[in-house]
């Protein structure tokens, strides 16, 4: 079975009256989404699909994409200054037999919860502020974890922080550390899973530091890449 996790940018997140404060040398024209999401979706595939940022324009048009092989579940939402946005989870049909859905929040972030079978699948996108702020997320999120089931978290954790990250120390990751952000060294978007026996994942990263900000947009369509696990 293949996850794929993905932070996709949301336009809200951008400001276009100064796109050359965190996206210097890139064309206006390129950062708008609708102008990204035909590079986007080459990379949005799998059995479990995660995604970060997802408005409601890049719902309807997932929707349209797979509604005939997917099942959507509802956005888990946070709302921004301009509009609503936050996780969207995509499962195929026909791989679980019983599929339930809900939104857990802690402050003002929203986390999805699928339960799919025997699986709990954690839709997350943390706190990109303070690490403080993202260590009471991430350890409200697994107060809620049932380890006598299988449980797949993935999403944009927003550091690399050992500390942050050794709150899921129980759990096994099999993946090449690589930036995922833009041309920055940090990894910030993981998947971890639990309770499988076979775990292999890896992260979509092509990009050379040569016209590095410009290229990952051009080919990624966002400003982070895609991660891959595939488990069994």
């Amino acid at each position: 079975m293949k996850i794929t996790s993905f932070n996709i940018l949301a336009d809200t997140f951008i400001d276009f009256n100064n796109p050359q404060k965190y996206y210097p040398n890139i064309d206006k024209k390129l950062l708008r989404m609708r102008n990204r999401f035909d590079k986007l979706i080459k990379y949005i595939h799998g059995d479990i699909i995660l995604l970060q940022e997802v408005t409601p324009w890049i719902r309807r048009r997932l929707y349209n994409t797979f509604n005939l092989h997917y099942i959507i579940l509802p956005l888990s939402t946070h709302i921004s200054k301009t509009e609503s946005c936050g996780n969207l989870t995509l499962i195929k049909k026909n791989i679980f037999n019983k599929i339930n859905h809900k939104t857990i929040y802690f402050n003002n972030n929203a986390f999805g919860i699928t339960s799919a079978d025997n699986i709990d699948i954690y839709n997350i996108h943390l706190n990109y502020v303070s690490n403080n702020i993202r260590k009471k997320e991430l350890n409200f999120i697994t107060s809620t974890f049932n380890p006598n089931k299988k449980i797949i978290i993935g999403g944009d954790f927003n550091s690399n922080d050992t500390n942050l990250h050794t709150t899921l120390n129980k759990f096994k990751i099999n993946i090449k550390k690589k930036s995922t952000y833009l041309c920055e060294k940090p990894m910030i978007d993981y998947i971890y899973t639990y309770g499988f026996k076979n775990v292999k994942g890896y992260i979509d990263n092509t990009i050379t530091n040569k016209n590095c900000y410009t290229n990952t947009l051009k080919k990624y369509g966002s400003d982070h890449h895609p991660v891959y696990v595939t488990v069994s």
